[in-house]
């Protein structure tokens, strides 16, 4: 008998492990059904073919747009240091000029195209959504069943350390998955990269436009020119929002490519709010900034210079503030400095070259010189008195070189545009002549071309004037000098799509060389097949 109960029981503890292990396979299904790749609509609902993709766990993907940064060759001597100057911030007057009044910055991507030779960053084109949130800070051990519509509005009511906490979770699964992410970074141009919040600089500058609009346009207050604000942006207003967050990526993008930059959720940036003064920002340093506006704004507050302070802790909340329109968006970057060591001595060379006075080697700069006899003073305060001079002069010469360097490019791309008027001016010209020449020879009126071929030559003889000054004031500035900033020129009209200016800032190049060799007229209109005269023959 106890053999038989032994028996037994050794049957039913069999049994009660296949029915455990079943168990345990019943629950691993979903979790498997969970980590296969989401549907796109998830991730990239506007079906943007121009996204770039970083996988998140439970089989997701956060959509990204590439924000070009134009400045001048990354291989030139000032390359390390180049850098573009930018103007954030409206003509506020007298309304929120203390949050938003116009200043200029400074920018630069920190990924390099090694073909293109762009300097650009990464910055989400989406608000990151409800479902993207709770893959990260849940972890790949409590995916999600199934995505759901409802997911797929931008997470909000969340803190700035919410906000942080996911950049940093997201990171620490990357490093990781390092087998399988270092690959998909290095795709994305990342190496050694990370996921950030973008800096107030990032988020206006790809906001406004970036590099794909003109520097006049990334200077207006809103983006668009077509359409209405209704097309862009989720406010408050029962047409629109209605007092909530909506999904993303069903209202039109800026030229970039981002979607809900204004409107939906209000975007939590990485650095704490100032204040604005009329030329720069103010040396308080506050709470942490919000941009775009949100959900619960009427849409003439939105625009890209809204920005709003936000406290980083509150006594009603009773710890970290948040709202229920605060959301966020991830920008990948990487470090300034590359771990190569060997680049450190690009980085001083570059340095010194911001600051150089007269042509020549570091040591033979006035200011070096300087440095060099004021070791040799033994009076420690005039020897003070030098040095703090000497570093005067240095911000000095570096904000002038930076001046002497936009001064070429703005005069290179107005020669550009010249060049295009008097080539555009003398085809004109042309197809009048050929027009009065077949009245004349029907004798149908020829009388009426006289007056607008002269008319026509009168604006070619000024323009091709202009343009002859230009040339000439070009040829005189150092040829590396003036290559440099025409190469930076001919690369803001690429990202713009302007391939008609950037062929006539190419031939205005050639007609710089031309005239050196010759400083003639003829040498100058090299692109024109035959230089227009006052006769109507």
């Amino acid at each position: 008998m106890p053999d038989l109960l032994q028996k037994i029981q050794s049957t039913l503890w069999l049994f009660l492990k296949v029915l455990l292990g079943l168990a345990a396979m019943a629950f691993m299904v979903p979790m498997a059904v969970a980590q296969q790749d989401w549907d796109p609509k998830y991730y990239n609902p506007a079906d943007d073919p121009n996204v770039l993709l970083l996988p998140i766990p439970c089989g997701g993907k956060i959509a990204l747009k590439r924000v070009v940064t134009v400045s001048e060759d990354t291989n030139s001597t000032i390359g390390p240091l180049a850098d573009q100057r930018i103007v954030l911030g409206r003509n506020a007057d007298r309304t929120r000029g203390y949050i938003e009044e116009n200043h200029p910055e400074y920018i630069s991507g920190t990924l390099n195209d090694p073909t293109t030779n762009e300097r650009y960053y990464l910055l989400g084109a989406y608000e990151v959504t409800q479902g993207q949130y709770d893959a990260v800070m849940k972890g790949p051990d409590t995916c999600q069943k199934r995505m759901s519509r409802k997911m797929n509005v931008p997470i909000t009511n969340v803190s700035w350390y919410d906000a942080v906490d996911f950049t940093r979770k997201l990171n620490t699964w990357i490093y990781q998955n390092a087998d399988t992410m270092m690959r998909v970074l290095t795709q994305l141009g990342a190496d050694n990269g990370f996921v950030r919040l973008p800096t107030e600089i990032e988020w206006e500058f790809a906001t406004r436009g970036g590099s794909a609009v003109s520097t006049a346009e990334r200077n207006e207050p809103l983006f668009f020119r077509e359409g209405t604000i209704d097309d862009y942006a989720w406010y408050n207003g029962a047409t629109s929002s209605g007092g909530k967050p909506k999904l993303i990526g069903k209202k039109k993008p800026n030229p970039v490519g981002l979607y809900d930059v204004y409107g939906n959720a209000e975007e939590i940036v990485l650095e704490p709010f100032r204040m604005t003064r009329s030329d720069r920002l103010h040396g308080a340093i506050g709470g942490f900034s919000v941009r775009g506006g949100s959900f619960l704004d009427s849409p003439d507050l939105i625009n890209s210079a809204r920005r709003d302070e936000r406290p980083f802790f509150d006594t009603q909340a009773g710890g970290e503030f948040r709202r229920r329109t605060m959301g966020f968006r991830i920008m990948v970057g990487t470090a300034n400095i590359p771990r190569d060591v060997s680049y450190v001595d690009r980085l001083e060379t570059a340095y010194e070259e911001t600051q150089r006075q007269v042509e020549g080697e570091a040591e033979d700069q006035p200011l070096q010189q300087m440095a060099d006899a004021a070791r040799l003073i033994e009076n420690d305060e005039l020897r003070a008195k030098i040095e703090a001079l000497q570093y005067q002069l240095e911000a000095e010469f570096s904000r002038r070189n930076e001046l002497k360097a936009r001064n070429i490019r703005v005069t290179v791309l107005n020669g550009g545009l010249q060049a295009m008027e008097v080539f555009l001016s003398a085809r004109t010209i042309k197809h009048l002549k050929i027009a009065y020449k077949e009245a004349k020879a029907s004798n149908v009126n020829p009388q009426f071309y006289v007056p607008r071929i002269r008319a026509e030559l009168a604006h070619y003889n000024l323009i091709s004037n202009a343009y002859f000054e230009t040339v000439e004031t070009l040829a005189d500035y150092d040829a590396d000098d003036l290559s440099l900033q025409a190469d930076v020129a001919k690369r803001e009209l690429a990202q713009r799509g302007d391939d008609d200016m950037k062929h006539y800032v190419g031939q205005l190049e050639t007609s710089i060389s031309k005239f050196k060799s010759a400083r003639n007229m003829q040498n100058v209109l090299h692109f024109l097949d035959q230089i227009p005269t006052a006769t109507t023959n």
